[in-house]
């Protein structure tokens, strides 16, 4: 386990999550609404790392950041901002990122739950920081998992496996190399709006991203917290 509290690196997360499978596979099948659905897609800005940058689409990096590649990427995560008064309402609920590694001549993935919250409680889980290594694949596979009924609170933040959240997680891939459907990996925010159908993009250039009570989120030029759901990753070298 790292020195710094909350990090954990490759062979520490493995180990947690294979300790954690068998827990996971006792869990059961989710239980959701019939009538209700999940949003869709994501909306993806970006901002460097000073408080009250310019927001632009993430999908405007031009390239990624090879620097990455020396040790890894820290990723913090603070929690979801402009979410409903109901918490069952929320549209995303965890944030899972896929571990990649080994497994004899197959290649895996192993999903660490980095954060999640509770759609009976409200709760936004604490505050977490970790390292992904970045120095094999050159990219960060990141799901984020939406849902469309009721949900019973989240703890774990390690899961093994299959993904927890089934078919209706977003994929989000940020890159070092040329791949057209990815956003470029750079050191900066990025703030990730799960967006059902009929929404549109949020209009980034009307936001700022500024830090209150020790939470990023974005805020209107009045001050005020955007009203549409969001949460932001800020990534680092680590």
């Amino acid at each position: 386990m790292s020195k710094e509290r909350g990090l954990m690196g490759r062979r520490e997360f493995l180990i947690v999550s294979s300790t954690v499978a068998v827990a996971t596979a006792a869990i059961g099948p989710k239980l959701f609404a019939a009538e209700a659905v999940a949003p869709k897609r994501l909306a993806v800005g970006y901002a460097p790392s000073d408080e009250s940058a310019a927001l632009v689409p993430a999908s405007s990096i031009p390239a990624g950041d090879g620097r990455f590649l020396r040790g890894g990427a820290r990723i913090s995560v603070s929690g979801a901002s402009g979410v409903s008064a109901d918490p069952r309402s929320r549209r995303a609920v965890e944030l899972l990122v896929n571990y990649s590694y080994w497994d004899g001549a197959a290649r895996k993935q192993a999903p660490f739950r980095a954060w999640a919250c509770s759609r009976t409680t409200g709760c936004q889980g604490n505050p977490v920081k970790f390292t992904v290594p970045v120095d094999e694949m050159q990219k960060i596979s990141i799901s984020v998992g939406v849902e469309r009924g009721p949900r019973a609170a989240v703890t774990s933040r390690a899961v093994a496996g299959p993904p927890a959240i089934g078919d209706d997680a977003l994929p989000v891939t940020l890159s070092m190399l040329s791949d057209p459907s990815s956003l470029k990996l750079v050191r900066g925010f990025y703030i990730i709006v799960p967006l059902f159908d009929d929404d549109a993009e949020p209009r980034w250039s009307a936001y700022t991203l500024q830090q209150r009570e020790g939470r990023w989120a974005l805020h209107d030029r009045d001050g005020n917290v955007a009203s549409f759901e969001h949460f932001v990753l800020h990534i680092d070298y680590a």
